[in-house]
């Protein structure tokens, strides 16, 4: 009898550890999300819409653990488990885990930037050359085509002189 008290004990163990970790992890999911929201700044309907994603998934991730770790069966250490492991990761651990990986992130997108326009910047000054001779011509084509107009104009005015004069 002793040796069953000790492992419905050590299963109890188990299952609080696995909710804490769970809650853990939970917020740890939602610190990616505030990292991606803060590098790709969106508006608050894909927000919401972002949110209630979230805690779907989040919802089923929970009733999986109790499937697996309780047969379902909800359980009130099980969830303060989870909750504290919310609480302590997201008072102690995510504020650094958010604004280190935002500052690590924005780097690495500047140097891919910098990388980008270095390999990119052959194209943007033949793009820059064809859009000057581009206007250069348009120009020029754009005077050619008055100077075409004022001579068809004279034209229309002499041969409307010459039919009225008849």
């Amino acid at each position: 009898m002793n040796h069953a008290v000790s492992e419905s004990i050590f299963h109890e163990l188990d299952f609080f550890a696995v909710s804490f970790l769970l809650g853990i992890l939970l917020v740890l999911a939602y610190d990616c999300l505030r990292i991606f929201r803060r590098i790709f700044r969106h508006g608050v309907v894909w927000i919401s819409l972002e949110d209630l994603a979230y805690w779907i998934v989040a919802a089923f991730v929970i009733f999986a653990m109790l499937y697996q770790k309780n047969e379902g069966l909800i359980r009130g250490f099980a969830i303060g488990g989870i909750v504290l492991g919310m609480l302590l990761y997201n008072r102690f651990i995510s504020r650094y885990t958010v604004s280190w990986m935002v500052l690590f992130l924005e780097k690495v997108i500047h140097i891919i930037e910098k990388i980008c326009r270095f390999i990119f910047s052959p194209f943007r000054k033949l793009h820059k050359a064809a859009t000057a001779k581009g206007r250069a011509v348009c120009g020029r084509g754009r005077k050619f085509a008055k100077f075409q107009k004022k001579r068809l104009q004279n034209l229309e005015k002499k041969i409307k002189i010459g039919i009225t004069k008849k």
